[in-house]
């Protein structure tokens, strides 16, 4: 692997294979990062001790970003957990001390100073691993979605816990939306801190980090509304945590004026950007909606919802204006719906709601 550099060696006997993924994973991601390898396997799994002796290295080496796809995991049962900043409504928890009485790894990462540390939580729903639940530490769970599709309001999608892959969701700072057919934080892990490695500003990834924590109470605030009765509170209290969220988010200036594109404004914004323009499109605010949907669509090209939210928005709009202008909104909503289609094939949500603009457009150029 270029530029990459052996630090630890790696034990006879020790399978080295997820920390080989892991490590392809951040490559993938960050291609021109520098990559410290830190082998802490052995036959059992990985090895407290060795992971300890890693981590003092890391400590006297220049490495900026850690990825720890790995941890020990500890019960949350009796853990009294405690909030890291009650001023922000949505945050993540923390046990107020590691339950661990020896080995923890939670001590050895507050000794790596300023660096940003990624570290998987787990798996399992009843349990987090040490080092994740370490207040200096980002921790990173997955997900998947929950989608529903209307051709009239649009789709929108939220988080929900894969089967047999339950998370505490109070502990994770960060969840990353899984692929189809691979599941995992340690999956999750490696992504995120690629994408932390490429960003100048290492403040920008606590900003989007907050943010996400409010859009996500927003998004479900959001699903409520959308699935029950419609509760116009509701909405109008989604409506305000996404505007905190994208008070908070960075990059803002160049994302209104179309001129940025960063891998952790499509990690951390895509669904941010989505669903708010979403709950705009709810409260028929369609200038904002379409705003919104205009930067996910810019920061994350492939994603098929934010294509279809933001023809569903345009061919809304084009319902309220006459003649050519009407007309190009519609061309321009038929043609977002075919990519958000060809984003996902198998997919026949759309349909419909396709089919209505491209009536609606035949319909303005038969006059």
């Amino acid at each position: 692997m270029r530029d990459a550099a052996v630090c630890l060696p790696n034990r006879l006997g020790a399978d080295l294979s997820h920390g080989t993924a892991v490590a392809l994973l951040v490559r993938t991601v960050a291609p021109e990062a520098a990559l410290d390898l830190y082998a802490i396997g052995s036959a059992d799994g990985p090895d407290r001790h060795a992971i300890g002796a890693a981590l003092r290295k890391v400590a006297a080496s220049e490495a900026t970003v850690l990825c720890m796809s790995l941890g020990v995991p500890v019960s949350l049962a009796n853990v009294e957990l405690n909030m890291l900043d009650p001023s922000l409504l949505a945050v993540a928890a923390r046990p107020r001390q590691c339950p661990i009485p020896s080995g923890c790894l939670c001590e050895a990462i507050t000794a790596l100073g300023d660096r940003a540390v990624f570290a998987a939580v787990g798996n399992d729903a009843g349990s987090l691993f040490c080092p994740a639940m370490s207040q200096a530490v980002y921790a990173i769970g997955f997900q998947l979605e929950r989608r529903i599709a209307d051709p009239e309001r649009g789709e929108s999608a939220w988080a929900t816990e894969p089967s047999g892959y339950g998370q505490s969701a109070a502990v994770v700072d960060y969840t990353l939306m899984q692929p189809e057919g691979v599941l995992g934080s340690s999956f999750a892990t490696p992504l995120v801190a690629g994408a932390a490695a490429l960003q100048n500003d290492p403040a920008a990834i606590e900003s989007m980090q907050q943010a996400c924590h409010l859009g996500a109470v927003a998004d479900n605030l959001l699903a409520d509304y959308r699935s029950k009765v419609a509760d116009p509170v509701e909405l109008a209290q989604a409506l305000e945590l996404y505007n905190k969220a994208l008070l908070t988010f960075p990059h803002q200036a160049d994302l209104q004026a179309g001129a940025h594109w960063c891998i952790g404004c499509a990690l951390y914004g895509g669904t941010l950007f989505v669903n708010a323009g979403l709950a705009h499109l709810e409260a028929k605010d369609f200038a904002s909606a379409e705003r919104l949907l205009r930067i996910a669509r810019q920061i994350t090209p492939r994603s098929a919802d934010a294509a279809a939210n933001l023809a569903t928005c345009l061919m809304l709009r084009a319902e309220t204006i006459p003649d050519e202008a009407g007309a190009s909104l519609l061309r321009e909503a038929v043609a977002a719906f075919d990519q958000a289609i060809a984003l996902r094939p198998n997919y026949r949500g759309y349909d419909q709601a396709r089919a209505h603009a491209a009536t609606m457009l035949a319909s303005r150029n038969a006059r």
